[in-house]
């Protein structure tokens, strides 16, 4: 979270020892550390939730092309079926055309 070295906490603690001096300076520290803490916990939180919502979206996007996929797949399925119902209709018109002309001939035979 911060880049500090260990000779700016030394610094650090060597001017809070002057301006708090040693009574108040554990204190002073504890609370530090709790408010560093606390900062830690909150950043984490943070970077979790955001890597939810990436994931989360990713997903999302994952879901919605698969989806394009299976309309995809849906409107080919149509068109083949519409496509398998003309040509079942042609198949029956020249199977009746056929019927009918087998009926005239046995008529002109008779």
């Amino acid at each position: 979270m911060f880049d500090i070295g260990f000779s700016e906490i030394l610094v650090f603690g060597a001017i809070a020892l002057i301006v708090l001096g040693p009574e108040k300076l554990p204190q002073a520290a504890r609370t530090a550390g709790k408010w560093y803490s606390k900062a830690r916990r909150t950043m984490a939180n943070l970077q979790a939730e955001l890597e939810n919502e990436l994931d989360l979206a990713e997903t999302r996007k994952q879901m919605q092309a698969e989806l394009a996929k299976i309309r995809e797949a849906e409107a080919n399925m149509q068109k083949e079926l519409r496509e398998m119902r003309g040509n079942m209709q042609k198949l029956q018109e020249e199977q009746n055309q056929e019927l009918a002309q087998t009926k005239q001939a046995d008529t002109h035979h008779d």
